[in-house]
């Protein structure tokens, strides 16, 4: 088999559906892209197309060839972006599953941040809640939460959900702190609640060992973006991953409490699909947002930004 050159060609008058259309994208003869085709056909010992003045069309060889081809060439792209990545600039469009809470309250507030570094990738996030079909909707990749179900998906952990104690200022003032789990008893706690009406229990890391708590929650909201803003108001208490509450932390809305029992959470992956190689822009996306799950599951607010835990040395990867 000669180079790629007619592979690339007949692929592109697939893609194209004519002969004279490609040889416009391909700067070439209709004649010389037609013979490059048929030399592929000799060479391969089968038809690919049948051709007619009006129209061509797959034969059954052709396409299942024309499918494989098109896997190669982008493999071929994508290892080609891969091993420029070091020393080159991501590019292009990049389609990013999340879901809303992660997405409005983590990652568009500091979308700045990966503009600055990345401004020739065109980012586009899909942020639902609902589950995340990667190939039927087009994506590149997916944060995900919690346990994962088993999937063809490539799955790198790149950090957790991890709970504090969170209040205003104004309600610190007014109330005091609590210093231990017992003492949240005697505050005005705000919790999430689920669709099915049951409602959020909290979680802490003690020395005994991980404890859930179910509280007597004096609010009960069913929108964790609304959790936030009735506890910034100054109506309550409450737990929420660190992550979720970190642009307003970073602002002084709020305030941390009880640093010592925060838990790990549940852990937040990156998905993809399988690959050999991931493109320039898939790894740009996985090293920004994995120092960005570091930077602010931090549990303190004061610690100048130069001086927090860097990026991760290495990622933990598996096949789901």
């Amino acid at each position: 088999m000669e180079d790629f050159s007619a592979i690339s060609t007949f692929v592109r008058v697939v893609e194209a559906k004519s002969f004279a259309a490609a040889a416009g994208q391909l700067g070439m003869t209709p004649s010389g892209v037609s013979r490059a085709v048929t030399r592929l056909e000799t060479q391969l010992g089968a038809r690919l197309l049948f051709r007619s003045t009006r129209s061509l069309r797959l034969t059954d060889d052709g396409a299942a060839f024309h499918a494989r081809c098109k896997e190669i060439l982008a493999d071929l792209a994508e290892a080609t972006e891969a091993l420029n990545y070091a020393n080159s600039k991501p590019t292009g469009k990049l389609r990013v599953g999340i879901s809303l809470s992660v997405g409005r309250a983590a990652v568009i507030p500091r979308l700045t941040e990966f503009e600055q570094r990345y401004p020739d990738i065109r980012l586009e996030l899909s942020m639902s809640d609902s589950p995340k079909d990667l190939n039927g909707e087009g994506l590149d990749c997916a944060i995900l939460v919690g346990q994962l179900e088993d999937s063809s998906l490539i799955a790198r952990k790149i950090g957790y959900l991890r709970n504090v104690v969170c209040a205003s200022p104004e309600y610190l003032r007014k109330y005091g702190a609590p210093r231990s789990i017992e003492d949240l008893k005697d505050h005005r706690c705000i919790n999430y609640v689920y669709p099915n009406g049951r409602p959020r229990q909290w979680q802490f890391d003690t020395p005994g060992g991980p404890l859930e708590v179910d509280i007597d929650a004096h609010m009960l909201i069913n929108d964790g973006e609304s959790v936030l803003q009735a506890v910034a108001a100054g109506l309550g208490i409450t737990q929420v991953p660190r992550m979720l509450a970190a642009c307003m932390l970073d602002k002084g809305m709020l305030e941390l409490v009880m640093t010592d029992t925060a838990s790990t959470g549940k852990p937040v992956w990156i998905v993809y699909p399988q690959k050999k190689h991931l493109s320039a822009r898939v790894q740009a996306f996985i090293e920004w947002v994995r120092e960005l799950f570091d930077r602010t599951n931090q549990c303190t607010v004061d610690t100048p930004r130069a001086s927090r835990a860097p990026m991760a040395q290495h990622a933990e990867e598996l096949a789901a």
